[in-house]
């Protein structure tokens, strides 16, 4: 049975003069429909004057079709994070800067669940893509985006039609770093890739390039400007020019503003 608030994002939309598609009997019947492309996503909001314990987090809907509403189910170690807050977005995709009235609805009735859910009342919809809410926790520990899980989501078409939302992408929900880093690659020894990490804190022109022990460039993996947060690039075992190399130690250096490291690695055939 689908949880109360998304229940009630219906009612509403029948309150309003639109059906849905199927019955509403003990529970809702969840219709296919043109917004399988459709992805939730939940990101961290890097907010430079945020105390380190707060956790914002940003709700953005993309590649959406004629949509009047959503709802979904967030899931969340109660343990270590305190619900403070569902903020919906002034500019939200649902009134997509029109005068557009939403209703939005959040309840928190269990701890560790909250559901988030939307519908616009005046029987226009939407398509494209576009934030949704501002989430806010306090959080007693370090964040992992593990902790939190969307367990149910769904989509209220434009005739009223309830469709799953399936894709859901969490993204890397830590806080920005407090300063540069160069990851050790894994794994290592590597055959035939390996993931190297590296972590900004604060917009930087980056360059991280691989070298053969004579100090020559094999392959430049990153050479361009990047936002504050964590990151991986993959190293392939290739040159520059796609070929090969052969086994052995290779070294990968970070110039990132004034920082700089280098670290080693193994490639074994």
């Amino acid at each position: 049975m689908r949880h109360q608030l998304i229940s009630t994002i219906c009612s509403v939309i029948l309150l309003t003069g639109t059906a849905l598609a199927g019955e509403m009997t003990g529970s809702l019947t969840i219709a296919s429909g043109p917004n399988a492309l459709a992805k939730l996503k939940l990101e961290r909001m890097n907010d430079p004057g945020a105390e380190r314990e707060i956790l914002k987090v940003r709700v953005t809907l993309s590649q959406v079709r004629d949509i009047k509403g959503y709802g979904f189910l967030l899931e969340y170690d109660a343990a270590k994070y305190e619900f403070v807050e569902a903020r919906e977005l002034a500019d939200n995709l649902l009134n997509s800067g029109s005068n557009r009235k939403t209703l939005f609805m959040n309840s928190n009735r269990t701890p560790g669940q909250l559901e988030i859910g939307a519908v616009n009342i005046d029987g226009n919809g939407v398509s494209g893509e576009g934030g949704l809410v501002d989430l806010v926790f306090r959080l007693s520990v370090k964040t992992s985006s593990s902790d939190f899980q969307v367990s149910e989501s769904v989509l209220v078409g434009l005739d009223g039609a309830v469709e799953p939302l399936t894709h859901v992408e969490i993204g890397d929900l830590r806080p920005l770093p407090d300063a540069y880093g160069l990851d050790r690659n894994a794994p290592n020894p590597f055959n035939p890739s390996t993931l190297i990490g590296y972590q900004l804190p604060e917009a930087s022109r980056v360059r991280l390039v691989v070298y053969n022990l004579l100090g020559q460039e094999v392959r430049v993996l990153v050479n361009e400007k990047i936002e504050a947060g964590y990151f991986t690039t993959t190293w392939d075992g290739t040159d520059r020019l796609g070929r090969r190399v052969a086994s052995g130690v290779y070294l990968y250096r970070i110039q990132a503003g004034s920082f700089s490291a280098v670290q080693r690695m193994l490639l074994l055939k």
